[in-house]
């Protein structure tokens, strides 16, 4: 984690605390325990810890300011902005992010019903960029409770479908009115790919081994619902053993981004 993400929609990622919870079928498989589990004794999921790295941003912004660009920032890649164990710590986080003006954050979240509490009294904010995390019809309801929440004119709502398991445009609830960013995926990892069954409880999958397939027309059904409604839509890699394989699996590569809220892209 840090700068020059391997993540390819995203420049950096910061992570101001770390550890989680699983709370929806995306999460079953979750790629933070092969990360942190090598990381000391605290446990991936369970626990969440402030970590040692809120310096960063404040290095990166000092750079951007000289180069006249802005960054994407993942933020909380191996967490929850908005987990509620790490109440504490978020009014300085916001502060953080309000300060470094050229760092834009992209804070998903598999807990949007939590954002409007959790909101500075001075928002919003230009570079924060929120999202939330859908990829199957039990948690596009997420959508929804993330359209509520105002936004600045300069920033955008995401839509991140990653995994994607299953054809999410299918489903009446689906609907990308409010959004400016449509990411997808396939779902990495060791062991073989199944077919994820949707009637099935998401929780027994905690402990079994293989990644779940993702059929390339469930991204091309979102692709052109987004493409439809001219939002930016990026798409990231295929089901695979390692992330990033396959980004030109859709016949070409889907790598699109909104406008920045200043500047340039870095």
């Amino acid at each position: 984690m840090g700068e020059n993400s391997a993540i390819s929609w995203t420049h950096n990622t910061f992570n101001p605390w770390l550890g989680c919870d699983k709370v929806a079928p995306e999460c079953a498989k979750c790629y933070i325990s092969r990360i942190l589990g090598k990381m000391g004794d605290h446990k991936p999921f369970g626990e969440v810890w402030r970590s040692k790295t809120w310096g960063e941003p404040e290095k990166w912004e000092r750079r951007a300011v000289k180069d006249c660009t802005c960054k994407r920032v993942f933020t909380c890649s191996l967490s929850d902005f908005f987990h509620a164990k790490a109440d504490q710590w978020r009014p300085e986080a916001w502060r953080l992010i309000k300060r470094t003006e050229h760092m834009v954050y992209l804070i998903l979240t598999k807990r949007a019903e939590r954002i409007e509490k959790c909101l500075p009294p001075d928002w919003p904010y230009p570079n924060a960029w929120l999202g939330v995390s859908s990829g199957c019809g039990q948690t596009l309801n997420k959508m929804d409770a993330l359209r509520r929440i105002p936004i600045h004119p300069k920033a955008v709502r995401i839509l991140s479908a990653e995994p994607l398991l299953e054809d999410i445009t299918k489903d009446f609830r689906f609907n990308l009115d409010g959004f400016g960013w449509v990411i997808a995926g396939g779902e990495s990892g060791h062991g073989e790919e199944y077919l994820w069954d949707h009637d099935r409880d998401w929780r027994t999958e905690f402990h079994t081994v293989g990644r779940r397939t993702m059929e390339l027309w469930w991204a091309e059904n979102l692709r052109d619902r987004a493409q439809a409604m001219n939002i930016p839509f990026f798409f990231k890699q295929v089901t695979a053993s390692k992330p990033g394989y396959g980004e030109d699996a859709l016949g070409q590569m889907y790598h699109e981004f909104p406008e920045p809220p200043m500047l340039k892209w870095a």
